[in-house]
């Protein structure tokens, strides 16, 4: 008996890690600075290494993160990652490095 909720235990602490919390999608406030209208890019990323919603917080937290960030969408599902950003706070460079540091790979379009 001690066996199997030993078992039981080590398979819930196991898949708790990819338990979904939540759907990632980080919202920030619209970037606005000083009355200046905030230069707005939108980018899907296509993201290698993606397996389940644990995942998907991952890279929405680092992302999330950066200043200037506004919205941030990971999906294991399809392996993408839909980044809204102001680009005078931040840029491409430094969101797929907040995505490579948490150990996924972005793959940039040929």
């Amino acid at each position: 008996m001690k066996t199997i909720v030993y078992i039981f235990l080590l398979a819930v602490l196991t898949t708790a890690s990819c338990a979904p919390e939540h759907k990632p999608g980080a919202e920030a406030p619209a970037a606005q600075d000083a009355g200046r209208e905030a230069e707005i890019n939108e980018r899907t990323f296509r993201v290698e290494g993606m397996t389940c919603d644990h995942c998907e917080m991952s890279i929405a937290k680092g992302v999330g993160e950066l200043n200037g960030v506004m919205s941030i969408e990971a999906n294991h599902e399809d392996s993408t990652a839909h980044v809204a950003w102001d680009a005078s706070k931040t840029g491409e460079k430094e969101i797929i490095a907040a995505i490579e540091k948490r150990g996924y790979k972005v793959i940039l379009p040929q």
